[in-house]
């Protein structure tokens, strides 16, 4: 019942996350002049105003992209000619597009990046499109971050928030705003096995968790795991080795991805929106970009249910929970980690202050 429960409440978890639709009208006229609403054309505007790409002129503006009208010529000589600033894409990364072999498509390599996109015909100008990108350059390995940036907002019921890509292009424009270095730096893979021990080998904590919980065993009416010293024993190897199997996982996965899924405390002072944001956290990373998917957590929860349903590590029964079963259990420990990061400070300080009355 209770691993039942905890499915239930991990599949929540993934279902409850907030948003709201947000529709981009449709939009041929110029851009509202309001400060606070941006929109594909004045944000690509902002974009331009660094000085470093041809000078660009609009005409319709379409939910996705902007027509250029001005200037196109000379953005596709940029293209083709420029490999530092520009990655051409292959016929693969062409086929979400219409007329895919007729076209030329080139995406900036730094991020947010112009997606520009091509198509000449015989006796006409040049069509060029443009829109705005929060991955730059998209290569093989960057594919996935790509997927999950679409997954993100299908899950969400976002579109495109044009108001954060406004905020990322000034963050990217900004020298004086100083950023965490281990928001835009990747971990190295030094790092992240140091942060991997952590969780498993090097700590006491983990140690300290395996063994409370195994000690429950000794009173378990259940024969899962065996009968007194045995139960013990079995249960505690069980547990090592899913916390073991769950985070190498886990490490790998992020290392692959470059994702980094240390946690990140909420900035809010309210204790509802604190939680809300520990527990988003624990399929949902915030980037420079904004929110992408957590691969690496989603990867390591279902990968380790699927290893343990299948090796059973230390049981004394054939009986199995099922792979989605521990999949959510998973899931849900990342979720109370996070949790536990977010108001470990404030359960510290209560301690401290309130009950044992230290300075």
């Amino acid at each position: 019942m209770c691993i039942r429960c905890s499915a239930a409440l991990a599949l929540g978890l993934v279902c409850g996350l907030p948003g709201r639709a947000q529709e981009v009208p449709e939009q041929t006229q110029e851009p509202s002049r309001d400060p606070d609403q941006h929109t594909l054309k004045s944000n690509i505007e902002y974009r331009l105003t660094r000085g470093d790409l041809p000078k660009l002129s609009f005409g319709i503006e379409r939910p996705k992209n902007v027509e250029v009208v001005d200037g196109g010529e000379e953005l596709l000589k940029s293209c083709l000619s420029n490999s530092t600033t520009w990655s051409k894409d292959p016929l693969m990364f062409r086929l979400a597009h219409t007329h895919a072999t007729e076209i030329q498509s080139c995406r900036e390599n730094e991020s947010p990046s112009i997606h520009a996109v091509f198509r000449r015909l015989p006796n006409k100008p040049l069509q060029a499109w443009v829109h705005l990108d929060g991955h730059g350059a998209q290569t093989s390995g960057s594919r996935m971050i790509h997927f999950g940036e679409f997954l993100y907002h299908k899950l969400t019921l976002r579109s495109n928030d044009q108001d954060q890509m406004f905020e990322n292009l000034q963050r990217t424009f900004s020298s004086s705003l100083q950023t965490q270095p281990d928001a835009v730096t990747p971990l190295t893979g030094h790092e992240q096995f140091t942060l991997f021990a952590s969780k498993t080998l090097t700590r006491a904590q983990p140690y300290a968790s395996s063994v409370m919980s195994s000690a429950f065993q000794l009173f378990s009416p259940s024969a899962v795991w065996g009968r007194g010293v045995d139960g013990f024993t079995n249960h505690m190897t069980a547990s090592f080795t899913q916390r073991v199997v769950t985070y190498g996982l886990q490490s790998g996965a992020a290392a692959i991805l470059h994702e980094d899924v240390r946690y990140r405390p909420s900035t809010s002072s309210n204790v509802w929106k604190r939680t809300g944001h520990a527990l988003i956290s624990t399929v949902v990373l915030e980037t420079p970009r904004g929110g992408d998917i957590a691969y690496a957590n989603i990867i390591a929860a279902v990968g380790s249910g699927v290893v343990i349903n299948t090796y059973h590590p230390g049981r004394e029964i054939s009986t199995r929970p099922g792979a989605l079963n521990l999949a959510a259990l998973n899931l849900l420990g990342f979720a109370q980690g996070n949790l536990w990061t977010e108001f470990k400070p404030d359960i510290k300080y209560l301690v401290r202050h309130k009950l044992l009355h230290r300075n």
